[in-house]
C-alpha cells in the first residue's frame, strides 16, 4: 500500500503570520505557552494508531523546549525544520533567510544528534519570487522541501502538483508540495488545516485512496493549536480569524478517522531511497 506523508508543523497558537502585532518575538513573552500539551495530544493519537509524522519544528520553540523535541524524536519521528521565527520567506532577505535555516539546523541536530533533512517555510511562502530559497536550503544540506502550493493566490497555480525534483546550483532538491484537487481553472487545497476542517471527510478520504491508486502520495498536516478548543483568542483581521478558529474541533476527529483509513509515514520515508 501506498505510503501518504502525514506533518506536523510545531508551532504554537499565537505564531500567526500577516498579523503585524503577533509576529513579533518579544512580544511572545506576554502569551501562554501550551504547545507541549497540545503536541501531546498529537502524539497520544499518533501513538494510538502506530503511525509516525514528519515534525516541522520552529527554532525558538526547539530552542526553548528542547524535552520536547527529544520526545518526539524518541518516539520515532521525523525532525524537520520550520524557519526559527515563523517569518515568510518574502519578508527575509537571501543572506537573512540562510542564518535562519543555519540557527534552526543547529539547534535541532544539537537536540536529536542526527541531520535535518526537511523543510517547510511558514505559510507555504516559497512562491515564484522566493525560488531562489531552494538553493539555498540545498547549500545547507536540506534534501527537500514542502513548502509550495500551486494555487493562484498562493503565487504558484503553474507549480507542480505532486513530488519532484528541482535542480540548483548546489545540486537537486525534492518539492513535495501541498496537496490539492482539482476544481475547473483552480487548485484547491482539502487536505490540511482550514481546508481539512472545512472538506466533507468522504471527500478527502475518497480522493488520497484514488491519488494512492494512481501511484501518488498524498500530503496531510495539521497544528498542535488545531487540537485545543480552548487556546485563547487573540485581536486578528477577519480572514486570518475565520482561518484560525474556525472549526477547530474538527481537526481532531477527522485525523482519528484518516489515521484508521489511510495509510501514512513520514516524509523522509515517503520519499524513501530518492534522499
Amino acid at each position: 500500500m501506498l505510503i501518504n506523508a502525514l506533518t506536523v508543523d510545531l508551532e504554537d497558537w499565537y505564531h500567526i503570520c500577516g498579523t503585524e502585532d503577533n509576529t513579533i518575538p518579544s512580544k511572545w513573552v506576554e502569551y501562554e505557552s501550551r504547545v507541549t500539551r497540545n503536541t501531546d495530544k498529537v502524539l497520544s493519537l499518533l501513538m494510538q494508531h502506530d503511525a509516525k509524522a514528519t515534525f516541522f519544528v520552529l527554532g525558538c520553540i526547539a530552542e526553548k523546549e528542547p524535552d520536547l523535541i527529544r520526545t518526539i524524536h524518541r518516539q520515532g519521528h521525523e525532525i524537520a525544520i520550520h524557519g526559527y521565527y515563523h517569518q515568510r520567506l518574502f519578508e527575509l532577505s537571501r543572506d537573512d533567510f540562510e542564518e535562519d535555516v543555519k540557527k534552526s539546523i543547529a539547534v535541532v541536530e544539537a537536540i536529536t544528534g542526527e541531520k535535518v533533512f526537511g523543510y517547510r517555510a511558514p505559510e507555504w511562502s516559497i512562491r515564484n519570487n522566493t525560488l531562489w530559497a531552494l538553493g539555498v536550503l540545498r547549500k545547507l544540506g536540506i534534501k527537500y522541501d514542502s513548502s509550495m502550493v500551486p494555487l493562484t493566490r498562493m503565487g504558484g497555480r503553474g507549480f507542480e502538483r505532486h513530488p519532484h525534483k528541482i535542480k540548483t546550483n548546489h545540486g537537486d532538491i525534492w518539492e513535495f508540495p501541498l496537496t490539492t484537487m482539482r476544481c475547473l481553472w483552480e487548485n484547491l487545497p482539502f487536505t490540511g488545516g482550514l481546508p481539512l476542517r472545512i472538506a466533507p471527510y468522504w471527500y478527502t478520504v475518497s480522493k488520497l485512496k484514488w491519488m494512492n491508486k494512481m501511484g501518488r502520495p498524498g500530503l496531510v498536516y495539521v497544528h498542535p493549536w488545531e487540537f485545543d478548543d480552548e487556546h485563547p483568542e487573540i485581536e486578528l483581521p477577519l480572514s486570518r480569524r475565520f482561518m484560525h478558529y474556525f472549526r477547530v474541533s474538527a481537526t481532531r476527529p477527522k485525523l482519528e478517522g484518516l489515521l484508521k483509513h489511510i495509510k501514512f509515514g513520514p516524509m523522509k520515508e515517503v520519499l524513501g531511497g530518492s534522499l
